[in-house]
């Protein structure tokens, strides 16, 4: 779980990174004073690329599932009011700062809960994995023994 939040924020940085250094129309963003509406659709769904494996994994997990939305949701409105200013002096320091900024908001609202909530899961998941296999092989319980005589007719047939 904390590989994969590490992998998360790893991936999500490298993407706001060459999305925003390599690819704003620095040429639009001097002229008008903000970024073009193409840029900020494109942020936007490098944003939304950047959560679809985690909220996939935690689709089912409504708690988990409720926090990623809401941090894709804060991500793309910090990085669009960030970068959506009057033209910079030293806009590549500017662009390192909107991304060094939108890590540290998610570090400081969004990745304690999101942390709390996974372990929740991983931990009720585990538990009914335990509860499962416990019921599966102890032949006491109904399920073991309904498992058993189902396979005692299948070898005899």
């Amino acid at each position: 779980m904390d590989v994969q939040l590490e992998e998360f924020e790893t991936d999500l940085r490298a993407n706001l990174e060459i999305q925003l250094v390599m690819n704003t129309d620095r040429r639009y963003w001097t002229d008008i004073d903000g970024i073009s509406p193409e840029n900020a659709e494109a942020t936007r769904r490098v944003i939304d690329l950047c959560f679809i494996d985690m909220s996939h994994r935690y689709v089912n997990v409504h708690q988990v599932h409720d926090i990623l939305e809401y941090c894709r949701i804060l991500i793309q409105n910090v990085i669009w009011a960030a970068m959506n200013v009057p033209w910079p002096e030293a806009e590549d320091l500017h662009i390192e700062r909107v991304i060094d900024n939108t890590m540290a908001i998610y570090n400081r609202v969004i990745y304690a809960p999101l942390r709390t909530e996974m372990i929740m899961a991983n931990h009720n998941a585990e538990v009914l994995q335990r509860t499962w296999r416990r019921c599966n092989t102890d032949p006491s319980h109904p399920v073991c023994r309904r498992r058993l005589e189902y396979e005692f007719r299948d070898l005899n047939d």
